[in-house]
């Protein structure tokens, strides 16, 4: 259980409703932030190419404070200078990032490419009425903002955000959160096998279907985007241009209306697509936190399965499925509740591995979703027995390790003796357990093929 005194840091975030006034004012501190972030750079270049001097976040900022005050940049000095802060410290922090490996050298920012802007909120007076959504942000007035749960804690910043569609919405980040009382878990531990075409099979037989948002509107998307590209056409021959050739460096087309009410069809496209996957993805974390006290997920490298693995379907069905966003979800979620997250390494042979004997069969294919053991006979699915390994993986991994913190009074072995037998672990189901969809928090069920598995298993 978790301890009622522990707080924890946290985010909210939540609906803007600006006026069209506010809506101009916040659009104005996009495009100006993506002009600092690129003055900053080019000017920290020609200071280390011309004097050998590296410019530092304080340095800049002197700096910026005499941009403001030239008369061909006056204009910044009719917006805030809270967000333009911020970005000069995120601008110092990137540099640190690159000299210490840990990121890519910073680059200019592209014209549409800013979409966020951040604010501080001064804790001397109080900025936020958490009863009535209001928000007041420096320069751009009362913002009102929809109350969807209660702000908890100490609310330090906000980040506002323009999605595709042309909403607003606002990240709250807040301190001092007390954390939630943990229930008592139905499990000592549970493995998760991610995947693609199936989001997740647990190792208690439940299989959790992909809902493949990107994959049902793709037609939909194609259609919008064929109707741009004519529309982009059109504007270009309008110009005198050549569509078939590359638009001069330099160059913007006029868009009509037309072409902004197609870029507003594929925006609001991909936000509804996007909104869904984090709908089904919550559900699930939810979901596997509330089951166990140990839960084990397998290291997967998921930018390079996107970048390097398959077909072009193949990598778009990576991005689909939000295997990342899963792992983020659930670190944060087994901490909040007290459980413990167990990560297996990503070459272990999950899939390989007979939960059953533990003898290795080499010789599996990526496209076998089922296969005999040669030792022991054992038919298996192929995502429940990566499942199980992965349970018992996780919890061999805790019981080496003893300084990683265990909660809810499970001790290292917990239910996994059976882990070296040859029996599952108790409370595992069978291989044809019903596969479950997660739906507004209400799982619906529909059976597996089992006539087709038992043929399988027969031959």
């Amino acid at each position: 259980m978790t301890d009622s005194t522990t707080t924890l840091e946290r985010a909210y975030r939540v609906r803007l409703r600006p006026t069209p006034a506010q809506a101009r004012t916040l659009q104005r501190l996009l495009g100006a932030k993506r002009f600092v972030w690129n003055w900053a750079l080019a000017r920290k270049e020609a200071a280390w190419r011309e004097e050998g001097v590296r410019l530092n976040g304080i340095a800049l900022s002197r700096e910026f404070t005499a941009l403001r005050q030239a008369q061909d940049t006056a204009w910044l000095a009719t917006l805030p200078r809270e967000p333009f802060k911020q970005v000069l410290r995120d601008f110092d922090r990137a540099w640190a990032n690159f000299f210490a490996g840990r990121a890519k050298r910073p680059r200019r920012k592209k014209r549409g490419s800013v979409a966020a802007v951040r604010f501080t909120l001064d804790q001397r007076r109080p900025l936020v009425d958490r009863e009535r959504g209001r928000v007041q942000l420096d320069g751009v007035g009362k913002v009102r903002f929809r109350v969807t749960q209660p702000l908890e804690g100490r609310l330090r910043s906000v980040t506002v955000r323009r999605n595709a569609a042309g909403q607003w919405h606002a990240t709250f980040t807040a301190d001092g959160v007390q954390a939630p009382a943990a229930a008592p878990a139905a499990l000592p531990a549970i493995g998760v096998d991610l995947g693609l075409k199936d989001t997740a099979a647990l190792s208690t037989g439940t299989v959790v279907a992909a809902p493949k948002h990107l994959a049902a509107q793709l037609a939909r998307l194609r259609r919008y985007q064929r109707r741009f590209a004519r529309q982009r056409d059109a504007a270009a021959r309008r110009q005198g241009l050549d569509p078939a050739k590359p638009l001069p460096k330099g160059t913007r087309l006029a868009s009509s209306a037309r072409m902004k009410r197609t870029q507003a069809a594929i925006g609001r496209l991909h936000v509804r697509v996007a909104d869904a996957r984090r709908d089904h993805q919550h559900q699930l974390t939810a979901h596997v936190v509330r089951l166990a006290n140990v839960i084990a997920i397998e290291d997967l490298a998921v930018k390079a399965m996107a970048r390097g693995m398959g077909r072009r379907a193949f990598r778009r069905s990576v991005g689909d499925a939000g295997l990342g966003e899963i792992r983020r979800q659930l670190t944060y979620k087994a901490k909040w509740h007290g459980r413990t997250l167990a990560v297996v390494d990503r070459y272990y042979p999950s899939s390989k591995t007979c939960s059953g004997c533990g003898a290795i069969h080499a010789a599996l294919q990526l496209g076998d979703r089922a296969w005999t053991c040669g030792a022991c006979g054992a038919a298996h699915d192929r995502d429940h027995n990566a499942a199980i390994n992965i349970e018992r993986e996780g919890l061999r991994l805790l019981a080496n390790n003893s300084s990683t913190p265990r909660s809810g009074g499970i001790d290292a072995r917990g239910e996994s003796a059976s882990a070296a037998g040859s029996s599952p672990p108790a409370g595992h189901a069978a291989l044809d357990e019903p596969r479950t969809e997660l739906s507004r928090g209400k799982p619906r069920t529909r059976q597996r093929a089992g006539q087709e598995q038992a043929r399988r298993r027969e031959g």
